[in-house]
């Protein structure tokens, strides 16, 4: 199931960017929670990463994020530091279970749906860490756009001219 309308929105929000192969995530997020260790950060909301290519060669170029107590971070901790995070507009899906194999799929209905409703597609994928000790899923989501949105549709330009002669008689 896709979801439209979604919006991910997070105060005093940490960051690192890397490029990796694939099967060195793991690595890159053990880099992270160094990061978030020695600049003693306290944890305030759900690890998030967003995926800025597509791994044809699979390297991968990802962005970790997550939202700290903290309202300032100094530079020398090797992490970037936005008071807010927030992007609307979003389609979102839940992937669950295998998540190397799910996850591909969810892609491709996320993709699919956005072809399908003349959706263009304006940021990377993003992908939301949630769960307790039993069960875990990843949110995905992604900012779309369209490019009628403004434009009045048939149906509401007929409306319009509707009200518009009511008014003038």
């Amino acid at each position: 199931m896709v979801i439209e309308e979604e919006t991910m929105m997070y105060r005093n929000v940490v960051w690192h960017s890397y490029e990796l192969h694939y099967q060195d995530f793991d690595k890159a997020l053990a880099d992270f929670n160094e990061k978030l260790v020695a600049a003693n950060l306290s944890i305030n909301g759900p690890l998030f990463y967003s995926l800025h290519n597509v791994p044809l060669d699979e390297m991968v170029d990802i962005t970790i994020y997550i939202p700290v107590e903290q309202s300032y971070v100094s530079r020398e901790t090797n992490l970037f530091f936005q008071t807010y995070f927030y992007i609307d507009q979003m389609l979102m899906t839940r992937v669950k279970g295998n998540f190397e194999v799910s996850t591909e799929l969810s892609y491709e209905k996320l993709f699919t749906y956005a072809l399908e409703n003349n959706l263009q597609i304006s940021s990377p994928m993003y992908h939301i860490l949630n769960g307790d000790d039993e069960v875990q899923w990843v949110d995905l989501k992604i900012k779309v756009f369209s490019e009628d949105d403004g434009e009045l549709t048939e149906k509401e330009f007929q409306q319009l001219n509707r009200y518009m002669s009511k008014l003038i008689e």
